[in-house]
């Protein structure tokens, strides 16, 4: 079987929004498509709701269904997850405003599971500029708030942050892992949300991640894109030296439309034939649809 490992999926808040179950639903993600997959896991994003409230729902949905998916810390726990044919489901923090921007909140996350943070959503806040705001960077408290996730640890996700914060982020690492888990390559579509060249290398030199969105406005500046288009952001950062630091950041979920045909993880593996017709070895195929993202996970969670 295929293998994947999705760094972002916004699942969880369209659950709470909207109703439905994680087993089936008419969204991007359920756990009935996912298994078309091996070893599959997911990073479910806490988005638009308190992680006072998204946690326990994921915690909910995780019990009903134990025998398909389990909450997961580390990267041994993936595997040993991905051995039993269930899901690793692992939790993130989109934007340091669903703990409140609090430490002691964003301990208890932690402490519920939640493994990776991003400081900002798009809009600056106490912490840090965000990619749609004023262009400000890093402030005494995100410093602070940075010093206790990298502690804990969690990863920490630059995916939203303006640029100066990403720089400003990317020196406080010394070198650590960082990555963007939703984030394409602005040479290729020129949108803020994108990564230049100069911050994808540093990704790479501090041997972090960063995952491809499905987006469309994050792929292509036409009205639509196809599986060329997500094509042309894995083979640009692949000829900026970054092949093992690539993969999924697919959004799902989270994001208006996908690429012409892409209903949702079901169709994935078209991605994964289409790198194979691209003369991408097959290791490296696995690389960028597992174990990139996996690498991270286990040099900064499994300490």
């Amino acid at each position: 079987m295929r293998p994947v490992f999705d760094a972002h999926a916004d699942t969880l808040s369209r659950l709470q929004r909207r109703g439905g179950d994680l087993l089936e639903n008419d969204g991007h993600f359920d756990l009935r498509r996912a298994e078309a997959y091996g070893p599959a896991a997911q990073f479910f994003a806490a988005y638009g709701f308190d992680f006072e409230v998204l946690g326990p729902l994921a915690r909910r949905l995780f019990a009903a269904h134990d025998d398909r998916v389990v909450l997961c810390r580390t990267a041994g726990e993936a595997r040993r997850a991905g051995a039993e044919s269930r899901l690793a489901a692992f939790l993130s923090l989109e934007g340091a405003e669903v703990v409140g921007c609090d430490e002691t909140r964003l301990r208890a996350a932690w402490e519920q599971g939640a493994r990776m943070v991003g400081l900002t959503w798009n809009h600056d806040n106490a912490l840090a500029g965000g990619v749609g705001g004023a262009g400000g960077g890093l402030t005494p408290r995100g410093a602070s708030f940075l010093r206790l996730a990298r502690s804990l640890p969690m990863i920490i996700d630059v995916s939203h942050l303006s640029d100066r914060s990403f720089w400003d982020v990317a020196e406080a690492m010394e070198g650590t892992p960082f990555v963007a888990s939703h984030s394409n390559a602005r040479a290729v579509c020129d949108h803020p949300r994108n990564l230049t060249d100069g911050q994808f290398a540093a990704l790479v030199s501090a041997d972090g991640f960063a995952g491809i969105n499905l987006y469309t406005v994050f792929l292509t500046a036409g009205e639509t894109a196809a599986w060329e288009d997500v094509g042309a952001h894995i083979e640009h950062f692949a000829a900026l030296g970054g092949v093992r630091h690539i993969g999924l950041g697919c959004d799902f979920d989270g994001c208006a439309q996908l690429p012409a045909g892409v209903r949702g993880i079901e169709d994935l593996g078209a991605l994964y034939e289409w790198l194979l017709r691209k003369n991408y070895p097959e290791d490296t195929v696995r690389g960028i649809f597992y174990h990139n993202i996996l690498r991270v996970v286990e040099r900064i969670c499994d300490m």
